[in-house]
């Protein structure tokens, strides 16, 4: 079986260089500059990362084996859940959330080695994996392979235990220097190592994929993270993992890379055509309400539905500091107008839904 620690890391490139990396290096930079320029443009490029963001957490978590959708976290707390649903549902969410305070620090201290840790506490809080010491690296062997796989019969066996902090410290000595290595191809050399290494004892495959945009994010490749990775991983799962299973066999960077590329490639115009998409269907939405009176406080409240497509009055208050009988009046409003859907009361609460903004998603 293979053995990383045999490989040469970081990885000399220098003659894996031939004109269809190089294309298609070229290719994959532009798209993701093009969708950066876009999200820099925008007014308020919050309104449309948050549902991006939603929908690379569902598809990273998906990739995992988790059943529930984008939709069932944001039904978390305002409708009945089964308690395997609700688990699966924050799974989403965290990623959301572990997303969120990566950026946070990077703004704050750049892309440090307690950035991996924070960022994969939050991923298990509260959910499976959160007995397995989050944010820990792990003391004891972990393997790969179908669930209820044994150690002999793994598909891949990552480091021994004692080997990992050695590891890390490798690759996040050439995270915070990647000499002259461009930045996307460090970025699908970093990913690949991570998930050789598989530093925890679970959520290795999340937190690995969350480095991707926080890394790009680091080097300036991205301003927030508007890049859905994972949408490309999970349609073409098989691809993805023989990929990586080629640099850990035979140090097959050159494969790796392109197919690494080619993903960033797709998912950066796919992330484009999705924000666009999204504007427009705010923009359609805004010019509905816009002669309405109390014009300001009501396009906050429609902001706030495609940040929250699922939403009560209580919620909209809290966001906006708006009062809650007029985030009740605001919703009215919007539901008349056809621009979100009444979903009756639940647990008390009646809530009311951006279906336009969910179907748009949904059908990604």
């Amino acid at each position: 079986m293979a053995n990383i620690l045999n490989h040469t890391f970081p990885p000399n490139l220098s003659n894996l260089y031939d004109q269809k990396l190089a294309n298609q290096l070229a290719d994959t930079h532009g798209a993701i500059a093009s969708l950066n320029q876009m999200s820099r443009l925008l007014h308020n490029p919050t309104l449309l990362m948050r549902p991006i963001l939603a929908k690379e957490a569902e598809s990273s978590a998906q990739l995992e084996g988790t059943q529930a959708s984008m939709e069932d976290a944001y039904q978390i707390d305002l409708t009945e859940q089964t308690p395997e649903k609700r688990n699966e549902a924050l799974e989403i969410r965290n990623y959301e959330e572990a997303m969120l305070i990566g950026v946070e620090i990077i703004s704050k201290a750049g892309l440090k080695p307690i950035l991996v840790r924070e960022i994969h506490k939050r991923l298990l809080q509260g959910v499976r994996g959160q007995g397995k010491h989050p944010g820990e690296f792990r003391k004891g062997d972990v393997w790969i392979g179908v669930q209820g796989t044994t150690k002999d019969k793994a598909k891949y066996l990552p480091p021994d235990a004692t080997q990992v902090p050695m590891l890390m410290e490798g690759l996040l000595k050439f995270v915070s220097n990647r000499e002259n290595i461009h930045p996307l191809l460090a970025c699908g050399i970093i990913h690949h190592r991570f998930e050789a290494i598989h530093p925890f004892e679970d959520g290795n495959g999340r937190t690995g994929r969350l480095l991707i945009s926080l890394y790009l994010i680091d080097q300036g490749l991205l301003s927030i993270p508007i890049l859905y990775p994972s949408g490309y991983f999970e349609k073409n799962k098989e691809e993805y993992t023989s990929a990586l299973s080629k640099v850990d066999e035979k140090e097959d960077w050159y494969s790796w890379l392109l197919y690494f590329l080619k993903g960033m490639e797709i998912q950066a115009k796919l992330s484009l055509k999705i924000a666009l998409d999204i504007d427009s269907l705010f923009k359609e939405s805004r010019s509905v309400v816009e002669k309405e009176k109390a014009n300001l406080n009501l396009i906050r409240a429609l902001e706030q539905t495609f940040m929250q497509p699922l939403i009560t009055s209580a919620m909209l208050s809290n966001k906006t500091n708006i009062p809650r009988p007029s985030c009740d009046r605001y919703l009215q409003i919007l539901a008349e107008k056809r621009v979100v859907e009444d979903m009756g009361i639940h647990k008390r609460q009646r809530i009311f839904a951006n279906r336009k903004l969910l179907n748009l998603l949904k059908n990604i």
